[in-house]
């Protein structure tokens, strides 16, 4: 069974390691490249997919997975709290902090 390819992944040509490509990363939105890599992990998870198709499929869901972290993570700079100030009782706009998460 022989798998599409995503017109949105690329070989590059020094290291033979499929990309995104530059072009569709920067238009690419967060949830377009999560919907990707839902579908790319349902084809994984498919009876019957041959070997050399699934570690492409692999490769690509890898490659969506990087764009949606770093998609989110950049996000996350983004992001502003806005938090009322307990002495003065003013808003004031901080950057957002990440939570710390124990292992």
């Amino acid at each position: 069974m022989a798998t599409k390819k995503d017109k949105n992944i690329e070989k590059d040509q020094n290291s033979n390691i499929l990309t995104l490509k530059d072009n569709e990363q920067a238009n690419l939105k967060f949830e377009e490249g999560l919907e990707k890599l839902e579908q790319t992990l349902a084809e994984l998870e498919s009876d019957g997919l041959p070997l050399e198709d699934a570690i492409t499929k692999y490769e690509e869901g890898t490659k969506y997975y990087k764009f949606c972290k770093a998609k989110l993570e950049s996000l996350e700079r983004k992001i502003e709290i806005i938090m009322k100030n307990s002495a003065t009782g003013e808003l004031e706009v901080r950057p957002y902090t990440r939570p710390e998460i124990e292992d």
